[in-house]
């Protein structure tokens, strides 16, 4: 290994001699100097550095050793692993008995609700565009009125990084306790919206930047608590916006048919307020054993790791919402299918998403977060490229819903627990944010730019270049992960 470089993180590839496992590349830790340190001997995974010499492998022995004396080549070729677990010494509060513990499956628990009542409300979306494209606003543009869901994306995520710096400070408890409060406010208020632009302000602005922070913390707060089964717990958390994204579109449906558009959003805003606030003192963070002397730390740009996961991050992403967006109005404008169906597709990718999510965990767990992360994209495209672009019937676009969401749904997660085994979770909360600052540039110009070329080059009917956009950007978020992958460790059957 080399020694620490000031300004930039080191990368630690670990992989077993006999390229049959890969446990962890080192966790670390982004320190205020703009220096990366790796996490200390008992703090960290199994390391085995990765030799890209065809089975040749360096002999490691303790890091101090290391950066004293250099690496020399072992001449029996052969591995000395450091079996070091992580533990909570990445916290002020060093070991935790409730780690892993009930408690800490309970902070999951509150995570997974959280998240239907923030991931799971934009995924269903789509209802709420169908309904304005088609009955409240028919005579403007499916462009204009996509903006309603693009900003609410975008806020959802880019306030990621707000979200990490000021979790920091602030008792995230209480961070929790007034978004949630916000959230439900902000939907009363678009219930009184009769303009679209009033609808971008109140359910786009409003209510995606006060998502964010019960959705992130949502989600990264269990990593704290819970190492075990990291892949298990993410499919946990994340299940909730697929099982959110199923109730609250058949919810909404259900309002917006006997009760209208506004009492539908009252209704919804009135539940996130009550569920929310209840949740919020299950959302407890710990704090990391090295506070940053900077709340805004930015050298983690200078990672190449990092670089090309915001990267596959920006191409995966994005597309991520098209399938909610566009099939529900696919189906009625081009297969003359009712309304229901329509909803019905959205409901259909949310369920399929829990099956993939705990598939996706469980996977993880066992093969290797960055390797899954590498098959679930590429069937994502495939969902859109070789299932709904060919085939112009009700059977291919289900087909696609649910393959998309059995792959798609889950990339978040499995995004999340590639960060967690890189650079650890004392901090993660705070490096997520700056990836999810990646997903609302993204969520913004791909919505945007499918529902434009649905207007003018597909005449509002013609759906084939928005699917082909969309899946293309899956692929390239393939190929991208795929070099992260091979870069960390070349061999193929690596766990990694």
């Amino acid at each position: 290994m080399t020694g620490t470089r000031q300004g930039s993180l080191k990368s630690l590839e670990s992989c077993s001699g006999s390229g049959s496992s890969c446990n962890s590349y080192s966790h670390s830790d982004i320190h205020s100097n703009g220096s990366s340190t790796p996490y200390d001997s008992t703090n960290r995974l199994n390391t085995r550095r990765c030799s890209a010499d065809d089975g040749k492998d360096e002999k490691t022995g303790n890091s101090s050793n290391n950066e004293k004396s250099g690496n020399k080549r072992d001449a029996s070729s052969q591995v000395q692993s450091q079996t070091m677990t992580m533990s909570g010494s990445e916290f002020n509060d060093g070991n935790d008995d409730r780690e892993d513990g009930w408690y800490a499956w309970a902070i999951a628990a509150a995570g997974c609700i959280l998240g239907m009542l923030t991931l799971g409300v934009t995924r269903a979306h789509g209802v709420y565009q169908e309904h304005y494209v088609l009955n409240e606003f028919p005579n403007t543009a499916s462009a204009t009125i996509a903006w309603i869901g693009s900003v609410q994306n975008m806020m959802l995520n880019l306030c990621g990084v707000a979200v990490g710096v000021l979790s920091q400070m602030c008792d995230t408890r209480i961070l929790c306790a007034v978004s949630a409060l916000t959230m439900g406010v902000a939907f009363i208020l678009a219930s009184f919206s009769t303009q679209v632009w009033q609808l971008i302000l109140t359910q786009g602005v409003m209510y995606g930047a006060a998502a964010s922070f019960p959705y992130i913390l949502g989600v990264t707060v269990p990593l704290h608590w819970i190492r075990r089964r990291r892949g298990l717990a993410l499919a946990v958390v994340y299940m909730g916006s697929g099982v959110g994204g199923m109730w609250v579109s058949l919810l909404t449906t259900a309002c917006i048919d006997r009760f209208g558009r506004p009492w539908s959003h009252r209704i919804l805003g009135l539940v996130m307020c009550g569920v929310g606030i209840a949740l919020a003192p299950l959302v407890v963070a710990r704090r990391p054993a090295k506070r940053p002397a900077r709340l805004l730390d930015l050298s983690v740009f200078r990672d190449w790791r990092f670089l090309l996961l915001a990267a596959g991050s920006f191409f995966a992403m994005g597309p991520n919402t098209v399938p909610y967006m566009l099939m529900p109005t696919y189906v009625a404008q081009v297969l003359k299918e009712g309304t229901r169906l329509g909803s019905l597709v959205v409901t259909i990718i949310n369920v399929s998403g829990i099956f993939g999510r705990f598939a996706a965990g469980v996977l993880s767990d066992r093969l290797g977060p960055i390797n899954m992360l590498v098959v679930w994209v590429a069937l994502a495209a495939y969902s859109q490229l070789g299932v709904w672009l060919p085939f112009e019937n009700v059977r291919a676009v289900v087909a696609s819903a649910a393959l998309f969401g059995v792959t798609g749904a889950s990339i978040v997660g499995m995004i999340l627990n590639a960060l967690a085994t890189i650079y650890g979770v004392s901090r993660i909360t705070y490096i997520s944010g700056l990836i999810y600052m990646t997903y609302s540039v993204a969520s913004l110009v791909v919505v945007q730019s499918s529902s434009l070329m649905l207007d003018t080059v597909g005449h509002g009917r013609d759906y084939t270049w928005p699917i082909v956009f969309s899946g293309l950007l899956l692929v390239a978020a393939a190929l991208v992960f795929l070099a992260l992958r091979l870069r960390l460790c070349p061999r193929i059957f690596a766990k990694l």
